[in-house]
């Protein structure tokens, strides 16, 4: 996504410090941190990346549910699937309050829609190899402008931190070197 576009300053300055760190072979060392039944998935900046949902199952007793995955994760239990959210476009279209110039907003839209396609053809190229089984595509909660990609993802892992780091770097590793992360 162009700087030109987006407007934004201080996601300009995290798409430089990735293009400068994939230029000096800088990343690939991602961090993902348990919390409240999820994954949170960091980049070697401490920049969040995306969060991981592992699928538990049907977990009985409901009323013990939190504590059973806590448990299942301070384990390492394995999972059989799970759900990845990424995020995918940054519009800055929404919420302005003051006027916008029409040629900015069809040259965000356009770039927008170019990234989106270059999602869909990654996916087209890569869901196999990671066991993709499915995407689907929703507003951030936290950021309205900003579109998010949820994956599904059906391959067994094992849960706690540096497992789940494990299994999902190699997924990052090349989202990354193909300038979606």
């Amino acid at each position: 996504m162009s700087a030109a576009i987006t407007g934004d300053t201080k996601y300009i300055q995290i798409c430089e410090n990735k293009r400068i760190a994939q230029l000096f072979g800088k990343g690939g060392n991602w961090k993902a941190e348990y919390d409240n039944t999820l994954y949170k998935v960091y980049d070697w900046d401490g920049n969040l990346a995306g969060y991981l949902f592992p699928d538990y199952g049907d977990i009985e007793p409901k009323e013990r549910e939190d504590e059973i995955i806590d448990e299942l994760n301070k384990t390492h239990e394995e999972a059989q699937e799970a759900t990845l959210l990424l995020p995918m476009v940054k519009l800055n279209l929404l919420d302005n309050h003051e006027g916008m110039d029409i040629d900015y907003v069809i040259s965000s839209l356009e770039a927008n829609a170019g990234r989106a396609d270059v999602w869909k053809k990654w996916l087209h190229d890569n869901a196999r190899s990671f066991k993709i089984v499915g995407a689907a595509v929703h507003t951030a909660r936290e950021d309205r402008n900003m579109l998010s990609i949820a994956l599904g993802i059906v391959a067994p892992f094992k849960l706690g931190e540096k497992e789940v780091r494990e299994f999902l770097s190699p997924l990052l590793n090349k989202l990354h070197e193909d300038g979606l992360l």
